[in-house]
């Protein structure tokens, strides 16, 4: 009921208001001791990537625009599915039932995978522990990316821009890469139910977003990593999942934030996360433990063990060892 609220009245589901209503649900439930001591690290994790969002739009490191076009043409057949899309559902002025299932679907990207995390916390909290450390992985990985590779989305791809060093400025006599793409969420957010529009948030927790961080799309790679895990913890009901992933490529492509290279580059960071957590980790740590293990006993030989003296019997038998 609550996040029915927080979307009919356009207000983003931030990572704070998620945690707080995850809470609300530990404290029915009996845990709230146990959710303090199992999502502490992980939701402080993400309250300090939305700090450290901006930092990729404030470096020099180049921005990339026209091999993201490229790609999505190479894909299907000279065609840009920001362009196509928009081009065929979009009508200026009106909110479309299409409009509005994006625009839910983009503004659950905090809610649906801390929703996935929370019920394997009910249900498997050896595995909620795996997921948690997965999604922060992927998440670091995505930031990582976005600073030494920062793409612009296909919306801001429709202004007239001018390379300029290393970034692209908003000029008049610019290019315009993508004619006719809008940045649907906000035309729509403007037509909303609501005259509001806006957003409530706890100041000193939520930060802007990063607008070159279209590669990867995390909108995709989340409920991806969140798939694996459902799957792993539910067999084949969690295959359900596949039409929220349909629906949030859809909603992410046709609203201008992303390429559809951007949602495949985010399915293969979500599994190469899963494949690390779940399968090469654990080699990993067996690795250590039987290394660490070896070297205590060594050790313990070493200080523990009585000195032996080298004495003439001793090297009587080896020389006869020897012979």
């Amino acid at each position: 009921m609550v996040v029915v609220v927080f979307l009919y009245f356009n207000i983003p589901l931030l990572v704070e208001w998620v945690a707080l209503i995850l809470f609300v649900g530990a404290l029915i439930a009996g845990r709230a001791d146990l959710f303090f001591r199992d999502w502490g690290a992980f939701l402080a994790a993400l309250l300090a990537w939305q700090f450290t969002a901006p930092v990729a739009t404030q470096l020099s490191t180049p921005w990339h625009l026209t091999e993201l076009i490229s790609a999505d043409r190479f894909m299907f057949h000279g065609v840009v599915p920001s362009v196509w899309l928009q081009a065929h559902l979009y009508h200026p002025g009106v909110l479309e039932p299409w409009d509005v299932f994006a625009v839910v679907m983009y503004s659950l990207h905090f809610f649906t995978p801390l929703i996935v995390g929370f019920v394997l916390w009910l249900t498997n909290r050896a595995l909620f522990h795996k997921y948690a450390f997965a999604f922060v992985l992927v998440a670091v990985a995505g930031f990582a990316t976005y600073i030494v590779y920062p793409a612009v989305p296909p919306w801001l791809a429709a202004y007239h821009l001018v390379p300029y060093h290393n970034i692209y400025l908003r000029s008049p006599g610019g290019h315009v890469y993508l004619p006719g793409v809008r940045n649907v969420f906000d035309a729509a957010a403007y037509h909303w139910y609501n005259a509001y529009n806006g957003q409530i948030s706890i100041g000193f927790l939520h930060q802007h977003v990063d607008q070159i961080g279209a590669m990867p799309s995390q909108h995709a790679a989340f409920p991806f990593l969140g798939l694996l895990f459902l799957r792993r913890q539910f067999g084949r009901w969690a295959h359900l999942g596949l039409l929220y992933i349909v629906g949030i490529t859809f909603s992410i492509v046709y609203l201008g934030q992303h390429y559809v290279i951007d949602a495949l580059v985010g399915f293969v960071y979500a599994a190469l996360g899963y494949a690390f957590v779940m399968h090469l980790m654990p080699h990993l740590q067996l690795f250590l433990a039987r290394h660490v293990q070896l070297g205590g006993r060594l050790g313990n030989q070493r200080i523990g063990a009585p000195t032996h003296q080298f004495t003439a019997d001793d090297e009587r038998k080896s020389d006869a060892a020897t012979r």
